[in-house]
């Protein structure tokens, strides 16, 4: 490893350590106990933020003659269990059933504080707010195993006349829901569908689970992303061609998709810096018709779907995207035949040794000429030590000469930049990779190495690595320093990706040894023939 090859190491990595930090840092959490000052302040805004909705909207609140208790149902399918409630026909809970979170029990989406899917009839300047309005509904329970699809009507009622339903429909296979609205009264609404209470938070990492919360629409053909940290306290209104519209966490995914029914607006809001609140309003009509997804942010589920949906799943920068794209259907097509995400990481591994095994060998072979060209490089450094700008020339001469590229040493590793960085996002974003375990004790390779194995690891079989490349001995330190250094780096990446380049330095190793002993046989050869 050549000076210039070092200098790219060193640049490269301050370069992933900036594409890992530069996107999004969540502000610090507040103090529990925060000055009287601030909370005064934070009361006062509240307040204003009140008397501003108060003036947008006149709130009718309807009042119920019979005030019935209020009811939960429990709607079971294949992939999850929803919990709704009579009072709003509001829902209460959705758990997704395959997939695990604390203590193995299936991930809660739905936080306890809000009330999602509640609904206002907007008339002129007049909102009927139903969020706590009775309702009663047609069905105790539902548990949709199989067959089509199940529905829950929930009727809202005044004067024992109902004036509006509300339907729910399930699919044993799906998590999508149908949403359809319908005025029985026949009168028109604008409707706003509210769901205030965001996404709950599902991983560990609460911190790192921050960064990845996001509005996503989908405004005319363009496609939109807003991360939490940029998303205001008071609403934000957008207007304008809105085919679909959501809320994401780093797994998880809820939108609003209609069907023959036109959002004229939508509106966000951040939620205590958790979370994201989201509404969207419809133009006036008599029925209104959604598709609604609770779900995991699965490439394959959203594909289907159209409408640009997959979209919402985050492969890094724009230049990066293609290649994290390549390396996660590589990933599902490995993982159908071995069902381990680990072997699969060690299979591409591999690839990659193969695919850049042409520019290794070029390496090598320039790094060998390098060598072999260091006593007349550092003749012409004594001859030509007053001139810099000659001895440049007379250098770069020389390299012409001999026909080696100054740069090609580290060339590889350059190349291997672009996949590192791919294969980074898909292991902290894609939902397949999320609790992947591979052996002993990882359990999990999206996240960190908890016991800082794998990185020792990386380092040792680095610094053997460049015992057999490091030949300069004014370079001697970096052999040390280095390997050091990458573990500093690497213990804070995903165990999936240290296990990568924990193999690819292995496999450099091996292919190191190999070159070395064919060029000695090479050299025996030629000193028997003379």
């Amino acid at each position: 490893m050549d000076k210039r090859t070092i200098i790219a190491v060193l640049l490269i990595t301050m370069l992933f350590i900036v594409y890992t930090m530069i996107s999004k840092k969540p502000k610090q959490e507040q103090d529990v106990v925060q000055k009287e000052e601030e909370v005064v302040k934070e009361e006062e805004k509240k307040l204003e933020m009140e008397e501003v909705e108060k003036k947008e909207e006149k709130i009718i609140k309807l009042p119920s003659e019979k005030q019935e208790e209020e009811k939960l149902i429990t709607v079971r399918t294949n992939l999850y269990e929803a919990t709704f409630s009579t009072k709003g026909a509001t829902l209460q809970s959705i758990k997704l059933l395959k997939f695990p979170g604390e203590a193995g029990k299936p991930v809660e989406l739905i936080p306890e504080e809000g009330k999602p899917l509640s609904i206002s009839l907007i008339q002129t300047e007049e909102s009927i707010n139903l969020a706590e309005f009775p309702t009663v509904c047609d069905k105790e329970s539902i548990n949709l195993t199989s067959g089509l699809k199940d529905s829950l009507t929930f009727f809202y009622t005044k004067n024992d006349t109902p004036f509006l339903k509300k339907v729910f429909v399930f699919y044993p296979d799906s998590y999508v829901m149908g949403l359809h609205l319908e005025s029985l009264n026949k009168t028109t609404y604008s409707m706003k569908l509210i769901f205030d209470s965001g996404i709950a938070s599902t991983e560990k990492d609460k911190r790192e689970e921050l960064l990845y919360y996001s509005f996503v629409a989908m405004l005319g053909n363009h496609f939109e992303r807003t991360d939490l940290k940029k998303i205001k306290e008071e609403k934000t209104t957008i207007e304008g061609t809105i085919k679909w519209a959501g809320i994401k966490s780093k797994y998880f995914l809820f939108f609003f998709l209609p069907e023959k029914t036109i959002i004229e607006k939508v509106c966000q809001w951040n939620i205590e810096k958790k979370r994201i609140g989201l509404s969207v309003t419809t133009k006036e009509a008599e029925k209104v018709d959604f598709s609604l997804y609770f779900g995991p942010i699965d490439y394959y589920i959203l594909k289907d779907m159209g409408q640009s949906l997959e979209k919402i799943v985050y492969f890094g920068w724009d230049w990066i995207a293609p290649i994290s794209k390549i390396i996660f259907f590589i990933f599902i097509g490995i993982h159908k035949v071995i069902p381990n995400y680990g072997v699969v990481i060690i299979i591409f591994s591999t690839m990659m040794m193969v695919v850049f095994f042409p520019l290794t060998i070029r390496s090598h072979k320039s790094m060998r000429r390098m060598q072999k060209l260091q006593p007349k490089m550092e003749a012409i450094r004594k001859k030509f030590k007053d001139d810099s700008q000659k001895m440049n020339r007379e250098v770069m001469k020389l390299y012409s000469q001999h026909k080696v590229n100054p740069i090609g040493g580290c060339l590889p590793l350059v190349f291997q930049m672009p996949v590192f960085f791919a294969l980074y996002a898909v292991l902290r974003s894609t939902i397949e990779l999320r609790r992947a375990p591979f052996m002993l004790w990882i359990k999990d390779l999206s996240m960190k190495d908890p016991f800082f194995v794998l990185p020792i690891l990386m380092g040792i079989a680095m610094f053997v690595q460049q015992k057999f490349t490091v030949t300069d001995p004014r370079q001697k330190a970096m052999v040390y320093f280095m390997p050091i250094f990458l573990v500093f780096i690497f213990q804070r990446l995903p165990s999936g990706i240290v296990l990568y380049w924990f193999i690819y330095n292995l496999l450099s190793i091996l292919q190191q040894y190999l070159v070395q002993r064919s060029e000695k046989t090479v050299v025996t050869s030629e000193t028997e023939e003379k």
